[in-house]
């Protein structure tokens, strides 16, 4: 049967503010304002947020799963509504960051089974 597929397009600033908060949930402190650094590794997808304070800057670094739960998140604290039981990964579609959510169909021999009863009675 057929599923059904969400990409939910992040701005890069919902992102870092997305990471932000995310970490600071966890306990963990990234400064609020914007990085001097916001780099995306393309083939893994990790992000790389660079503050340059004195002596040394700062480096965070997160790796797919954690932006993913980091925009999941986001969603829910935004009241955009995710299923739960949905399978949820992070792409990079052209140049913008994506939440990609499936949500799968019913299984096809449970469709058929349905359809056949269906036509029998």
């Amino acid at each position: 049967m057929a599923s059904e597929y969400r990409c939910i397009l992040f701005p890069w600033r919902d992102i870092r503010e997305a990471l932000v908060a995310f970490q600071r949930r966890r306990g963990l402190a990234v400064p609020v304002r914007d990085p001097d650094a916001f780099v995306v590794d393309p083939n893994k997808l990790d992000i790389e947020l660079t503050y340059e304070e004195e002596p040394r800057p700062q480096i965070f670094r997160f790796d797919r799963e954690t932006v993913a739960a980091a925009l999941i998140l986001q969603c829910k604290d935004r009241g955009v509504r995710l299923p739960l039981k949905s399978k949820k990964q992070v792409y990079l579609i052209d140049t913008r960051l994506a939440l990609m959510v499936h949500i799968a169909g019913p299984e096809s021999e449970e469709f058929l089974a349905f359809e056949l009863i269906k036509r029998v009675a």
